[in-house]
């Protein structure tokens, strides 16, 4: 019994050494977790969102005129003069540099390098963009051009609070702007008619339909082509929810009709409106058309012609075209 209560005393007096032990070492790990999440923290730097400029005589005028480079992380682009970029991948290199993977559009590049492709707008190229930065308000910046990198790397400065406050009003101005205008085309394409052949109603309406020599409404297309006249569409107004009023260049068929009626000159119009749809259902509109400066009776209530002339008139389109070569 004396051997066991000996044995048990040790060992109650090395509990609080064992107890401070396995503290160290758990505030051992916990600080070195610590410390890496702080220089994880450190080490993950990115470029102001911003408005940058070389430094400079010119640096003022250079980010008065935002002519130079604009930095959004935050909406991945990158953007200067001529050139824009969606930025795909960011990598961190050492503290305080990136990398940027990007997609881009130039249009001096693509013009140099093919002035007679037709399509050079729409060209894109993979650019890489390297970011370092050198103080608080400048980075070093080096950007590849059609995937090599020719020029040295280059300073950019940010600019003053004062061009980034413009450039935060202006972004927001257009989100505004592009939020309008979709909610204008979608009430556009709300009240205007389907595309597709139409014909007035009555004994004869299938004959009208199978000769496409009614009413045929292309606003894809931008074009009309009424009982009398051949219509090229300039610009569409919603009136109402479902009234859409068109200004169009009109004139009249090669063989117009005893009935036909030109359609007026826009130009002779204050609003130059010279046609107008009114929807009354997917299948059914009346179609108005300004003569001597008024619209001319009740309008003609047009139907939409059956699928199969529907699929019949678009096989004719697609024939009509010329092919290319």
């Amino acid at each position: 019994m004396q051997e066991q209560s000996v044995s048990f005393d040790k060992m109650t007096r090395c509990a609080p050494l064992l107890a401070l032990v396995v503290f160290l070492t758990l505030d051992t790990n916990v600080s070195a977790l610590a410390q890496e999440a702080i220089g994880t923290a450190i080490d993950r730097w990115r470029p102001k969102d911003g408005v940058y400029a070389e430094p400079g005589e010119n640096f003022q005028s250079s980010c008065d005129e935002r002519n130079n480079m604009t930095i959004n992380l935050r909406g991945k682009s990158v953007y200067g003069y001529e050139w824009g970029c969606k930025v795909k991948t960011i990598t961190d290199l050492s503290p305080g540099s990136v990398q940027l993977d990007m997609i881009c559009n130039d249009y001096n590049l693509a013009q140099n390098l093919d002035p007679r492709d037709p399509n050079w707008e729409n060209r894109q190229f993979k650019e890489i963009m390297f970011v370092k930065r050198l103080d608080e308000a400048t980075i070093s910046v080096q950007k590849s051009l059609n995937g090599r990198f020719k020029d040295p790397p280059w300073r950019e400065a940010y600019c003053p609070l004062k061009t980034q406050r413009a450039l935060a009003e202006a972004t927001l101005a257009a989100k505004s702007e592009a939020k309008q205008k979709a909610k204008q085309e979608r009430a556009l394409k709300a009240a205007h008619p389907r595309d597709g052949v139409y014909a007035v109603a009555g004994a004869d309406f299938e004959e009208r339909c199978t000769k496409f020599n009614d009413t045929v409404v292309t606003f894809s297309g931008k074009s009309i082509a009424t009982a009398s006249n051949i219509c090229q569409i300039r610009n569409t107004q919603v009136q109402l929810p479902d009234t859409v009023r068109i200004d169009a260049d009109c004139t009249l068929q090669s063989a117009p009709g005893p009935d036909a009626v030109r359609v007026q000159d826009p130009d002779t119009i204050q609003d130059r409106k010279n046609l107008m749809f009114k929807k009354i259902d997917d299948k059914t509109v009346i179609l108005w058309i300004i003569n001597n400066g008024h619209f001319t009776g009740d309008g003609r209530k047009l139907s939409y012609c059956s699928d199969q002339v529907q699929r019949a008139y678009a096989g004719q389109r697609r024939t009509s075209k010329p092919s290319k070569n």
